[in-house]
């Protein structure tokens, strides 16, 4: 059995930056999106139905936005107490 090479700590920081960063993109769009819809909507059409929705996926978008943010702040603070700033390199 051949074991694979393990990727080192600050490319795997990296990468887990990265894929935190474009899933935090995509929920800050979803979000974006939803509340448009839900302004539109309470003008528009005043559902109530469709004005909870808009308004649930909204916050809950908007919600793993921030989350992701967070999670991915944290990880680019640990890559530079491990491995220094683009300043220091």
């Amino acid at each position: 059995m051949v074991k694979r090479k393990v990727l080192d700590e600050g490319r795997q920081l990296k990468r887990m930056n990265a894929e935190t960063r474009r899933q935090s993109h995509m929920h800050k769009w979803f979000a974006i999106v939803a509340a448009l819809d839900c302004v539109l909507v309470i003008f528009y059409d005043q559902d109530m139905r469709n004005i909870v929705f808009s308004a649930g996926v909204c916050v809950v978008c908007t919600f793993l936005w921030l989350k992701g943010r967070k999670q991915s702040r944290s990880y680019r603070r640990e890559w530079d107490e491990k491995f220094g700033t683009k300043k220091h390199l």
